[in-house]
């Protein structure tokens, strides 16, 4: 009886953990630059796939509570319209006047009758659509220039949400007139295009590995456990992000040690 007891209790307490490692959102806090200037707050959110309300509030409740400036959307919104509409009806409470969407695999691929299927380019082009409707700049290998204060900002997102999409559709002499540059894309290959063609930056955020969903003993378990979770400094200049996303995967449900995440990044000016 002892035995079946402590086997009950155990179970019982894997998942409450499970559950707390699944719905309870952690904001994780980065500075970069002086922290005694001026400081811009960006927040990076990523990978819902229709998840909008955590233990601990809803997604806009908690990316409010930062004051956010810019707030960047690194792409798999929902994987169907009924999921893409109730996640746009919670982003549209966010109080920011910026914010910008990169497109991920999963607008790119629609649920059909349990099945993912490549949606059409015409649908494809529709969710963007609806997605710009939502007052989010929609930037598919393009850029937008934001003034802050005295400096020049710009946001460019890459479009990799098929493999070989991205694109730079800027000269690298061009980027270098910009005090301080933010990249997005959604998947984190994109790192190697980036390097390749000595593109600079001074922040890329990237999402589309949740972390691995699963991780033990501080280390990714699956498939992607060959990319680092967080912030990764290339050089003196670049910083590269990969966020652990909101949501999970459809084929499983859960994490494990690898909560869901809200990014904050507080950069000096």
């Amino acid at each position: 009886m002892i035995v079946i007891i402590g086997i009950v209790i155990i179970l019982v307490l894997a998942v409450l953990f499970i559950g707390y490692s699944t719905l309870w959102v952690k904001l994780s806090h980065i500075q970069l630059g002086d922290p005694a200037s001026k400081n811009v707050t960006v927040v990076q959110i990523s990978d819902l796939h229709g998840q909008t309300h955590f233990i601990n509030g809803s997604l806009s409740k908690m990316v409010n509570h930062v004051n956010p400036d810019l707030v960047m959307i690194t792409g798999d919104l929902a994987s169907t319209k009924e999921q893409l509409d109730k996640v746009l009806k919670e982003i549209r409470q966010i109080k920011c006047e910026h914010l910008f969407f990169v497109p991920g695999n999963h607008e790119r691929y629609g649920l059909v009758q349990s099945r993912f299927q490549l949606n059409s380019d015409q649908d494809y082009e529709a969710i963007l659509r609806t997605i710009q409707d939502a007052h989010i700049t929609v930037l598919s290998n393009r850029e937008f220039p934001v003034d802050i204060g005295d400096k020049k900002w710009l946001i460019y997102g890459f479009d990799n949400s098929l493999y070989g999409k991205e694109r730079l559709t800027m000269r690298v002499e061009d980027l270098q007139s910009f005090d301080v540059i933010i990249m997005l894309a959604h998947s984190p290959s994109i790192i190697e295009t980036s390097l390749q063609q000595h593109i600079p930056f001074d922040l890329l955020l990237v999402g589309h590995t949740h972390g691995g969903q699963i991780r033990l003993f501080g280390h990714t378990i699956g498939a992607y456990k060959n990319y680092h979770v967080g912030l990764k400094r290339i050089d003196m200049r670049k910083h590269f992000y990969i966020n652990r996303g909101l949501g999970t995967s459809r084929l499983l449900p859960i994490r494990f040690a690898c909560s869901p995440e809200i990014a904050v990044f507080k950069i000096g000016l």
